[in-house]
């Protein structure tokens, strides 16, 4: 039996996590540069406010029923989610971290400490309730897609008390015969169309639904989730967490941007944080991408759209490398091989690629391997960025105080990551 924990609301739980006066109180979370809404509490869903709705369209909705405003603050969602991450092997060894709010776990082969697997959910629920005052919801089911839909039926039936255990057939069939098979996990808006005019509305009706047929519409991938809906599995846990393939980094930038320098320091400090990310899991890169681009929506003084640029470019690396001093070096030939005067930009993004493990060192026939120096001096500046705070040490060309970084008027402080907003009890 496989289970999957799910944080409810998590965005705005973490903030509500650290301020029980929001709790009851509609609460709204928005997306970089405070442009939209990309999470609500149930009673900001309750106002009918959308998921991905401006930001600026909501104003007199949001002051007449006082609705609490967030920016988006990654790093207390991050350290948040690695926290639940870490209650969860407290209950079961198996877990595999599927996003920053869902991990599914193993939940056979604890019968002596859980008679019952709703024993193990509601254990599960209460401590992190206690611990980290984060509400979840805990689905079990034989295969992944069973326990994606036991999670969502235990937030859609009170009576369950966040709990559902698909463990019966009867039961089985109550609920599939009830969910919708566009709400689907792997089920998206044109797949979940066609299924309904071909007569599949619910998911039990996809499961009843004939092999061939499927594997003809929806590919294999179409029969696997059928599978799944039967109780043979087709996904299976993956409890190392595989080291990623790309990292990008690009958000944009709370003012427009005219000039070479101010887009260097910002570039510049977006290869800094990924070239730490792939420190951390042991990786170089040998591919770099730099992409630069104007506002698409901008409007010119006279109403018509305002002259757009758009450029990228990728090099390959003369060896691969995670050397902050070297990928920034690169990144500022590329940079000005595509930047163009007369623009005002609102975003630069790098790209990493090409990874291979840490410990590759090839040299070729015209090129030296990797510098050790540089390889050593990486090690250095993560460690003391480590023990007195991110930036520390850092490159001559990054900015202290950034005026170009995102526009976060609702910023809430970073309760668990930073010793100067650790809460104090008076």
């Amino acid at each position: 039996m496989l289970g999957l924990v799910d944080a409810n609301n998590f965005y705005a739980s973490c903030q509500r996590s650290f301020d029980p006066s929001l709790i009851g109180r509609p609460v709204v979370v928005l997306s970089n540069n405070d442009g939209c809404v990309v999470a609500r509490s149930n009673e900001a869903k309750a106002l009918g406010i959308k998921m991905g709705a401006p930001f600026f369209q909501l104003a007199e909705l949001i002051d007449q029923h006082s609705v609490a405003v967030f920016s988006s603050n990654y790093t207390l969602y991050g350290d948040m989610s690695a926290r639940l991450m870490s209650t969860l092997t407290h209950f079961v060894e198996d877990v595999e971290v599927y996003s920053i709010d869902e991990a599914f776990i193993q939940a056979d082969g604890y019968e002596g400490l859980y008679p019952t697997y709703r024993g193990l959910g509601e254990s599960i629920r209460a401590t992190a309730q206690q611990w980290l005052r984060i509400p979840v919801s805990v689905g079990f089911g034989e295969t992944k897609t069973l326990a994606k839909v036991a999670n969502r039926t235990a937030k859609q039936r009170p009576e369950l008390n966040g709990v559902c255990v698909l463990d019966t057939p009867e039961f089985i069939e109550e609920v599939l015969s009830g969910f919708p098979v566009g709400d689907l996990w792997g089920v998206g808006r044109r797949y979940a169309g066609m299924l309904k005019r071909n007569g599949i509305a619910t998911a039990a009706q996809l499961r009843d639904a004939n092999d061939d047929w499927i594997n003809q519409v929806m590919t294999v991938n179409g029969l696997r989730l059928v599978h799944e809906l039967r109780g043979f599995p087709c996904r299976m846990l993956e409890v190392g967490q595989p080291p990623k393939k790309v990292i990008c980094t690009a958000p944009s930038f709370g003012r427009l941007v005219p000039d070479l320098k101010t887009i260097t320091e910002a570039m510049t400090t977006y290869l800094i944080k990924a070239s730490e990310k792939l420190r951390k899991q042991d990786s170089l890169c040998s591919t770099l991408t730099v992409f630069l681009h104007t506002n698409r929506f901008k409007k010119s003084p006279n109403g018509q759209p305002a002259k757009q640029y758009y450029n990228s470019r990728s090099i390959t690396l003369p060896h691969p490398t995670a050397s902050p001093v070297e990928l920034v070096r690169y990144g500022e030939s590329v940079l000005k091989s595509i930047f163009m005067f007369g623009y005002a930009y609102q975003k630069v993004g790098i790209i990493l690629s090409g990874f291979v493990p840490s410990d590759y060192r090839q040299k070729g026939i015209f090129i030296d391997g990797p510098d050790e120096r540089l390889v050593k001096l990486s090690g250095v500046m993560d460690r003391l960025n480590q023990r007195h705070g991110r930036g520390t040490v850092r490159l001559a060309n990054q900015s202290f105080s950034p005026d170009w970084e995102q526009n976060r008027k609702y910023l809430s402080p970073c309760y668990t990551t930073k010793w100067n907003d650790i809460l104090s009890v008076r």
